[in-house]
């Protein structure tokens, strides 16, 4: 039971006595005292003498239907919630419209996961006693588990409409807003809680994720260090602290942050995925560095699972159509959603029997679309990696398909437990390090046969790994802006974190080399961050650029106007080691050349897998150092 579980039960314990029938006969007044000082003991959390009384009461009155009530509140604060539906049953036999033991039987119920029944309670108290702050706020917890968010909400509002100061109704509203993606009402809800309750660390923390959400990366980065300093030691404040760090381009200290949260609980899933994607971005590692940390990903994590022991019962028969899985949370409006629908699609259905295991925790339009073009779709949230294996090999999948493991809220422990004969990693950075992942899939640019990559699985060589589908509603391509300004504007619209020290450095030397051009630098809203331009401008004033050279975007473009903004750049730059992809594909489209440097690894090459596919191959190059193009090869293709 959590602390805020624990008040609401003193809460509601304080206030029972009395709310039953007075006890008829003799013996009504010493059942008073009785219960009077069980209560004491209750509300003191000493259950065992408070359970001693009310089972007294109860030798001599067996109906007394307060002792019942306060007895099964007792055996659910203990963990006994069977006995505690039991009691509190007995008690609304006798004494049906007995509000609070409504509610408590509602707290008892959820406790055995019987969320419904729960509800129902919970609507039976309100129905008796509108005014009662708790049943609407237990509804809310209920509603919020069952996934009905915007009713959640409702009933969170109707507690603090009753009880304005609320404040762990104030705090879960905010949950719910940030589940609904409401994030400003989210990030001003939790702010009212505080303003109640300034000591409680997890609401800070869930503030944090809201300014996060909202791109306030500065804020967020402040609440979490205060809700760490209200609870230290909180590993899920210092995970996604590392997060926020990693957002704002400071990338040692997101690491600390993600090792320290997984010293405090080495099982920590989230933390170590997000170490393992910090890890692409840092600059100067060998692949044989790379590829210790996610073996010491796999090690840690999937320790204790035991693969699939019981073989498969899939039936070798070549005729037979083939059941294909495909793992993702990201069946969404997202770029592996888009990327990877014209596939999903385009199965042959006389061939191919397609499920897809979803974990969408807000889907839209482009979910639905993947709903109705395959076989089979199965909601995953909330079920453990062991019971999505089970799933998998209970459908009879042949080859599973595990999209973007570490990124996002993939799975990627989900194939350690063996889930199908054949196991697939597609739109990964990097090796999965389990050796229960069968393929990767790649092209002949991303490891070319002579690649110093490591990694566990066998390398699937495609034709081609990224083939993006055409953009329907970008706006036109207009001329290039140094026709009007007269100097050039390179740009970059990738994520901060890929803009690391040894990045600015080069990008330095290039705006040095083209005398008067600018560096457009624009990611959703974060460039308005004092502490990310701070660093950058820091970082390009060592190399010899001024602020005057640096151009920030900051405004939280649509897609379209997000695509428009390319018309204000006449070269793309691309991050390394971690390259663009979408990024590319999208600066390509809009008529925008991107220049990238190709490293050593699957992360390092994936512009220049784009741009050599696309015969643009001459702007992917291997080393920083200038070289000599052909005569008149540069300015056609940068100028146009």
């Amino acid at each position: 039971m959590n602390r805020a579980e624990k008040r609401r039960q003193k809460k509601l314990a304080q206030k029972t006595v009395g709310k039953a029938k007075p006890v008829p006969g003799r013996q009504a007044q010493a059942i008073e005292q009785s219960l009077a000082l069980a209560v004491g003991h209750h509300t003191a959390g000493r259950l065992a003498e408070a359970e001693g009384i009310y089972r007294q009461i109860l030798q001599t009155d067996p109906d007394q239907p307060v002792a019942l009530h306060l007895l099964g509140q007792a055996a659910h604060q203990a963990g006994r919630n069977e006995t505690a539906v039991e009691l509190i049953a007995k008690a609304l036999a006798i004494e049906p419209d007995y509000a609070d033991a409504h509610s408590n039987l509602g707290i008892a119920l959820q406790g055995l996961g019987r969320l419904d029944e729960a509800a129902a309670s919970y609507r039976k108290a309100i129905a008796l006693e509108p005014g009662l702050a708790e049943a609407h706020y237990n509804l809310g917890l209920a509603l919020q588990d069952l996934g009905q968010l915007d009713e959640a909400a409702a009933s969170y509002g109707e507690a603090i409409a009753i009880k304005p100061d609320y404040a762990d109704a104030l705090g879960n509203l905010g949950n719910t807003f940030q589940e609904l993606w409401r994030l400003d009402e989210a990030a001003a809800s939790c702010q009212k809680a505080i303003a109640v309750k300034p000591d409680d660390a997890e609401t800070r923390y869930n503030l944090a994720i809201a300014l996060h959400g909202l791109g306030r990366l500065d804020e967020a980065v402040a609440s979490y260090g205060e809700a760490l300093a209200l609870r230290p030691g909180y590993a899920e404040a210092l995970g996604n602290l590392g997060n926020a760090l990693k957002d704002l381009g400071r990338l040692d200290e997101a690491a600390a942050s993600y090792r320290e949260a997984l010293a405090l609980k080495p099982d920590f899933i989230g933390a170590g995925k997000n170490l393992l994607y910090l890890m692409l971005n840092v600059p100067g590692l060998t692949p044989k560095e790379l590829f210790a940390e996610h073996s010491r990903f796999a090690e840690t994590h999937a320790r204790g699972i035991a693969p699939n022991a019981g073989g498969f019962t899939n039936a070798a028969a070549p005729e037979r159509w083939l059941r294909v899985g495909y793992l993702s949370s990201d069946f969404r409006d997202h770029a592996v959603g888009r990327n990877v629908f014209p596939l999903i699609s385009s199965h042959d259905g006389s061939a191919f029997e397609v499920f897809c295991y979803a974990d969408v925790r807000r889907p839209d339009a482009m979910t639905e679309r993947f709903r109705a073009c395959v076989d089979h779709w199965i909601s995953i949230t909330g079920k453990s990696d062991a019971d999505v294996a089970g799933m998998v090999r209970a459908d009879g999948i042949d080859v599973l398909v595990c999209l973007a493991g570490r990124f996002d809220e993939n799975r990627p422990l989900v194939p350690a437990h063996r889930a199908a004969p054949v196991q697939v990693s597609w739109y990964d950075g990097a090796t999965s390090g389990l050796e229960e992942m069968d393929y990767w899939l790649t092209d002949g640019f991303l490891h070319p046969p002579d690649t110093r990559e490591i990694f566990t699985e066998a390398l699937y060589r495609l034709p081609v790994l990224y083939q993006y589908p055409p953009i329907g509603d970008a706006p036109p391509v207009g001329p290039p802006p140094v026709d009007k300004a007269r100097y050039v504007t390179f740009a970059s619209f990738n994520n901060p974190a890929k803009v690391n020290g040894k990045v600015i450095r080069l990008w330095a030397a290039v705006l040095k080399s083209v005398p008067g051009s600018r560096l457009l630098l624009k990611y959703r809203n974060w460039y308005g961050q004092a502490s990310l331009r701070d660093r950058l401008i820091e970082g390009f004033a060592a190399g010899g650029i001024g602020r005057d050279r640096i151009v920030f975007a900051a405004s939280p473009d649509s897609f379209r106007q997000h695509l428009d903004r390319y018309g204000e750049a006449d070269i793309a730059l691309d991050p390394f080691p971690f390259n663009g992809a979408t990024t590319t594909f999208q600066a390509l489209w809009m008529g925008v050349p991107v220049v990238s440097l190709a490293g050593e690894t699957f992360i390092s090459r994936m512009s220049g897998s784009i741009l050599h596919h696309a015969g643009l191959g001459n702007l992917a190059v291997d080393t920083p150092e200038p070289t000599s193009p052909a005569p008149g090869t540069w300015p056609a293709i940068c100028l146009g």
